[in-house]
């Protein structure tokens, strides 16, 4: 279950679409937090919808102040959802899932996982609330630019002119609200407006950040903690990390792919072809007809080195798309670009669809792009994506308003509440030694890491029945992880059939 696979939540801007900005408000770098009025949610029966997948809920919105120091000015309303427990008496905590991104949907991932979901429901209720700025509350999104007009490398000033039509676009709110320091409270808000004495957290990929403030501003209303694919306190998603991290991943499937009679001797030497092709599509786009991957409509596609990179630095967070990785390269390295602009396209749409990027921009403007190094670009140099990444968000934050960041933000901290890690040993953007620095800051804490998977590994194998047990009781002797070491990789694809028996 792959439900995070185009969330990690890093600058995909400068890979296939960049949507950045320019502005001239001060930073502002402390939170008011005032008390807060006395709300209660009144839950509706309601069904929820996300692609083609559409179950029965509870509705309900909570109206905030977009500025917290402002209750009396604009307000904004959060869309919350509640997935009742089946016990005839729940528990009086409730189970809440936080997307990454950032900018993607709590809501929408909640449906993809609504399997797992109904181990939980069996003792408690699941509460689910879209982050501010996204999904159903009140989304800060801006329009996809057509592929006619979408540079093939990075072009700053054509970012700038994307970024300032992106503010124009949400210029009905105003984006330093959107921050992960707000989002918090609104969080509790909607916990004690729902009537429930604790939340138990998972989060992942950049909803573990959105998690770990929460235990710090609000530990008494904190049961435990579930945190995949972790953004560990004080680490920088707009620097040279991710570059560094999708290098690592590609210099190891290619190895794996050397060291694996099948692939290399199907493929031969992917890095080089790699290189090769990039080369060949950053001289010279390829206009291809193609079946649209999701519709079967024919369109016109042209294959660039954008959709190289995509494929490159995307399809590693799970293991059956990295398994057709040597596949497509050496096909498009051989003049068949069908499957890699397949890929590209899919990636693209998925990006694009629900991604709220502007709330993005306020989240990585305010607490990230302020503590890039200085030789971030340095470090970045050695990578197939070079100083891109750094490079579009330096453009973005140059003028996207800076939010609002709570001073105490990137400091380590302490808790004793229950802390399980979950990390996937392939994991191309936040590996395992995250979890490791995340799971040494907590003195109550146990790390898992599941072999052979990527980003987000809640549906993996055995993974909801540990999370089951875990939640349960809040109490890590319970979980008993011996189980997770059967996972195993999905063997490389030798040609379209599939991986040679």
């Amino acid at each position: 279950m792959n439900f995070s696979f185009a969330k990690c939540g890093l600058a995909v801007n400068t890979l296939i679409v960049v949507i950045f900005t320019t502005a001239t408000f001060a930073a502002m770098t402390t939170v008011s937090h005032a008390q807060e009025s006395d709300q209660s949610l009144s839950f509706k029966r309601c069904q929820i919808k996300h692609k083609a997948v559409e179950i029965d809920a509870e509705c309900a919105t909570l109206s905030r102040p977009e500025n917290p120091e402002a209750p009396d000015g604009k307000s904004i309303d959060l869309f919350v959802v509640k997935l009742p427990s089946n016990a005839s008496t729940p528990e009086a905590d409730a189970f809440t899932v936080i997307q990454g991104g950032p900018g993607g949907s709590s809501i929408d991932m909640a449906i993809g996982l609504r399997q797992v979901l109904d181990f939980v429901r069996a003792k408690r209720d699941v509460l689910i609330v879209d982050q501010r700025g996204t999904g159903r509350s009140n989304i800060l999104q801006c329009d996809t630019p057509e592929e006619e007009e979408q540079a093939n490398v990075f072009d700053r000033a054509q970012t700038i002119k994307l970024t300032q039509t992106c503010l124009t676009k949400t210029s009905h709110s105003d984006p330093r609200f959107y921050t992960t320091s707000i989002a918090v409270q609104d969080l509790d808000a909607v916990r004690k407006a729902a009537g429930y004495e604790q939340l138990t957290i998972y989060g992942v990929s950049y909803g573990t950040r959105v998690a770990q403030h929460y235990l710090r501003r609000y530990p008494e209303s904190t049961r435990a903690l579930i945190i995949d694919g972790v953004v560990d306190v004080g680490l920088n998603l707009a620097g040279a990390e991710i570059a560094r991290r999708s290098q690592d991943a590609f210099d190891n499937i290619v190895k794996r792919c050397n060291e694996t009679p099948n692939c290399s001797e199907q493929f031969g030497d992917i890095a080089v072809k790699f290189k090769a092709l990039r080369k060949k599509l950053k001289d010279q786009p390829v206009a291809i007809n193609i079946a649209h991957p999701l519709t079967g409509k024919k369109i016109e596609h042209t294959v660039s080195e954008i959709d190289l990179l995509a494929a490159v630095r995307f399809m590693p967070y799970a293991t059956e798309s990295m398994a057709l990785l040597p596949m497509l390269i050496s096909a498009a390295h051989d003049g068949d670009y069908v499957p890699l602009a397949a890929h590209a396209i899919n990636i693209n749409e998925s990006l694009g669809a629900d991604f709220a990027t502007a709330m993005h921009n306020s989240v990585m403007c305010a607490e990230d792009a302020p503590y890039v190094k200085a030789n971030a670009t340095e470090q970045a140099s050695n990578t197939y994506f070079g100083s891109d990444m750094i490079d579009g968000l330096s453009a973005v934050c140059e003028v996207w308003p800076r939010g609002i960041m709570d001073p105490d933000f990137r400091q380590a901290f302490a808790s004793n509440k229950p802390v399980l890690v979950l990390s996937g040993e392939t994991d191309p953007i936040t590996p395992p030694a995250n979890g490791e620095r995340a799971a040494a800051m907590f003195s109550n804490s146990k790390h898992l890491i599941v072999p052979s998977h990527g980003h987000g590994v809640i549906g993996r194998g055995c993974v909801p029945f540990l999370l089951r047990d875990f939640i349960q009781n809040a109490n890590l002797d319970e979980v008993k992880s011996d189980c997770i070491e059967r996972e195993r990789a999905m063997p490389f694809f030798i040609d379209t059939t599939g991986p040679t028996p």
